[in-house]
């Protein structure tokens, strides 16, 4: 009777232990939603718009209440692909998803394909509309008349494909842009007021504008004179910044090389002809508010108009620096 009764204590202990090993396991466990008569059918392929893909984009679910049906439709269960692309997510996948969404899988019925076939909507970007803005950013900002300037090949990646929604963009132009010749442009791409990407764009700006040109070889130190030069009408993209473009600023100027005709002229290829050479005499002019004092005095290096030369005043000997203003007149400044 003594060992019956061991037995029996002995029995009973074990017993507690299991009941609180199992409410402990119970309370230690995540919570699971019960899915107790879920029906999951899977679709072959789907199309979708955003970057999440919930349950019930890609699967019919039946068998249970309304509320728990949208509970588990709501579950994201893998990233879409991007825009035009396509991926492929295993029911495996799925379930380890479902899983970690504290699901309990093994009471779901899965049915249908062991993969499905997703494919991400996109929108294609809209080239000719682009293109427009571009040209308009670019005749807004340019210091060109309009008149003047024509703008082609535009070009941008034309396959790029974006997300479904709103698409705003922003053009803006690189921080030393000329606006000549070969141009690239940031444009920064939204859709429903999200960034999504910037891309560039390449424009050729072409810019008609009348240049100073040579009609007869000019020998080098040469007098340039009206009747050795013309006016052409030339896009200014494939020439030299410092191009002439009046013809009053070259006259009277003294080529620094030989100018063959049909030379586009540049400011490097004439220089202004010295005024006053060294030994020239010349009046020194000192203006001194209402009073004007004038002296002689001798030059003593070559200067063109507006250049800073040395003189000796004649009469007290003395070297002063002066502004050539004209042939034999220098300047003094008080």
């Amino acid at each position: 009777m003594m060992t019956l009764g061991r037995q029996r204590y002995h029995d009973r202990g074990k017993l507690g232990e299991c009941l609180i090993l199992i409410v402990a396991v119970c309370l230690l466990s995540p919570p699971a939603f019960s899915s107790d008569g879920t029906c999951l059918t899977l679709n072959a392929a789907v199309l979708v718009e955003q970057d999440s893909v919930r349950l019930s984009d890609i699967a019919t679910l039946t068998g249970t209440s309304n509320g728990r049906l949208e509970t588990l439709g709501a579950i994201v269960v893998a990233r879409a692909p991007q825009p035009g692309q396509t991926r492929f997510v295993s029911i495996d996948y799925i379930r380890i998803r479902l899983k970690q969404a504290g699901i309990d899988t093994t009471s779901i019925l899965f049915k249908g394909p062991q993969d499905v076939r997703i494919t991400r909507q996109g929108a294609a970007l809209p080239t000719q509309r682009i293109q427009r803005a571009v040209e308009m950013a670019i005749r807004s900002r340019m210091p060109w008349k309009n008149e003047d300037v024509t703008i082609s090949d535009i070009n941008l990646d034309e396959t790029l494909q974006l997300p479904v929604g709103k698409l705003t963009y922003q053009i803006l132009p690189s921080r030393n842009e000329d606006y000549l010749g070969q141009t690239i442009l940031a444009l920064h791409l939204f859709v429903d007021g999200e960034p999504v990407r910037k891309v560039w764009v390449n424009a050729t700006i072409s810019v008609m504008a009348d240049v100073v040109t040579v009609v007869r070889p000019l020998g080098k130190y040469a007098v340039i004179e009206l009747a050795d030069l013309s006016l052409e009408r030339r896009d200014l993209s494939g020439l030299s910044s410092d191009t002439v473009s009046r013809i009053e600023d070259v006259l009277g100027n003294r080529t620094t090389r030989m100018i063959y005709p049909q030379t586009v002229l540049q400011t490097s290829m004439f220089a202004s002809p010295p005024l006053v050479r060294r030994g020239d005499i010349v009046k020194i002019v000192a203006n001194t508010g209402p009073m004007i004092i004038t002296a002689t005095g001798m030059v003593k290096q070559q200067g063109c108009k507006g250049d800073m030369v040395r003189v000796v005043n004649t009469d007290s000997n003395r070297i002063i620096t002066a502004r050539v203003t004209g042939p034999g007149a220098v300047e003094v400044d008080f």
